[in-house]
């Protein structure tokens, strides 16, 4: 989902501009709040910066409601701000209406057709209305409109391998990690595609290198785990499911893969063991 933009300061400077900018979200309203409240006496570019920064600390901290209402408040001022129609669709999305964030997008598009941005935003609705095919137009748009990113291609990717095209998928991962080296999303999907091949060793080269860049990536942990689950090394999976669990100690497949790899280890411990010597118990 595309993140709130945060306006840069004005030339001229308001006391409590510093605050406006901050990377804490309750600094940033309480600041931008401060500028809003006397915005009668402000620029319009001063204006639509204050609404546009509180409205980003809104959605840091989850509240929708409040970030769509300042970003009108910014759209009252500019109508015409691709940026900020793209920022409030993705507020939109978070609020889980798909339908307002789709018109967001549209209008974003409307105004600046080499947005790639809302192209990639949209896509990722479309998906989730269950509409592949116009998703990977957008997506397909996107990547020629930003030859530099790698959003589209991981977004394309993770399209194609869930639908089990894993060679497309590959390719699109591959893109991805040609254009930024150091996504993880990109390496961790086109590991995970290698893992549903059944090609092991790729994929845990693929996932090592995406753990490199995110050590907490937990979708990245349970495909090594599988992988080396795989390769019936089941203490390098039991670990990986661990680190897993304690990333997200909520998370059913981590919990169900340290149980499975507790059993099998005690199963092949208990096979290797002498004639009459029974294994160890906790």
């Amino acid at each position: 989902m595309v993140g709130a933009p945060v306006f840069a300061a004005p030339a001229r400077i308001h006391p409590a501009w510093s605050q406006c900018r901050a990377a804490d979200p309750d600094a940033r309203i309480a600041g931008c709040t401060q500028i809003i409240d006397s915005v009668a006496k402000e620029t319009a570019h001063n204006k639509l910066a204050a609404y546009v920064n509180r409205a980003g600390a809104y959605q840091a901290k989850g509240d929708y409601a409040s970030a769509i209402a300042d970003f009108g408040k910014a759209l009252d001022v500019d109508p015409k701000s691709a940026v900020v129609l793209v920022a409030r669709g993705a507020a939109h999305q978070g609020k889980g209406d798909l339908d307002a964030a789709i018109a967001d997008y549209d209008k974003a598009i409307a105004l600046d057709k080499k947005n790639a941005a809302a192209y990639v935003a949209r896509a990722a609705i479309w998906r989730a209305k269950g509409d592949g095919e116009k998703a990977l137009a957008d997506l397909g748009e996107a990547a020629k409109l930003d030859p530099k990113s790698p959003a589209a291609h991981v977004a394309r990717g993770a399209i194609y391998h869930a639908r089990g095209e894993h060679d497309r998928a590959i390719e699109n991962f591959s893109e991805a990690a040609k254009r930024d080296p150091k996504h993880a999303a990109a390496r961790s999907g086109r590991g995970a595609c290698y893992y549903a091949k059944g090609e092991f060793d790729k994929a845990i080269a693929d996932l090592d290198a995406a753990l490199k860049i995110d050590p907490k990536n937990v979708a990245a942990l349970i495909n090594r785990a599988n992988a080396w689950r795989g390769k019936k090394d089941f203490v390098r999976a039991k670990a990986d499911y661990e680190a897993a669990l304690a990333a997200r100690p909520d998370l059913a497949a981590a919990k169900k893969g340290s149980e499975d790899m507790a059993k099998l280890i005690a199963k092949v411990s208990g096979d290797a063991a002498p004639a009459g010597v029974p294994p160890e118990r906790d």
